[in-house]
């Protein structure tokens, strides 16, 4: 029955924020009910597999996007294993690259848009803005492109194509 109280636990739940992308306080991922969980229980079995096909289309990504001069696909190290929950470039013109997208069928998503230092959640740590440089820099040029165990060969040729297509008109 406290209003304030429901909001700020609301936020809490959803990382700090009830508005995608500005997190006011600093919070968890705990956006899971009991319905969501007997269903993901059941998924698990297939965690393996869909794993091992996120890495077949990021790798096929990779390849047919290393040659775009504009674009720069993710550096994963010899002594690690991603998963490639999302794939993620960094591209140059950016934001008419993912109008463009969009506009030929292709939905993108631009995740963390803000670098985490410089949210309002963290304000308290009176951060520099000029100390993540990198990350800065990055923020107008990272774009998420389709990621999904289902995803076809013909689908990541589609969506490469268009990008090859968009940086030599």
């Amino acid at each position: 029955n406290d209003d304030k109280f429901a909001i700020k636990a609301r936020m809490f739940a959803n990382h700090g924020s009830l508005v995608k992308h500005k997190h006011k306080i600093e919070g968890i991922n705990s956006r899971l009910d009991g319905l969501q969980a007997a269903v993901l229980s059941v998924k698990l079995k297939y965690i393996n597999t869909w794993t091992e096909l996120r890495i077949k289309n990021a790798k096929l990504y990779t390849e047919l996007l290393s040659p775009i001069q504009n674009v720069q696909t993710p550096k994963i190290h010899s002594n690690a294993k991603h998963v490639f929950h999302l794939y993620v470039i960094r591209c140059f013109n950016r934001d008419k690259l993912n109008r463009y997208l969009n506009a030929n069928g292709v939905s993108t998503a631009i995740h963390y848009p803000c670098p985490l230092p410089l949210l309002k959640a963290y304000e308290y740590l009176k951060l520099d803005k000029n100390d993540f440089s990198v990350s800065k820099s990055y923020k107008n040029q990272i774009l998420s492109l389709p990621m999904f165990p289902e995803l076809s060969r013909d689908d990541i040729l589609y969506i490469t194509n268009l990008i090859k297509n968009f940086y030599n008109s």
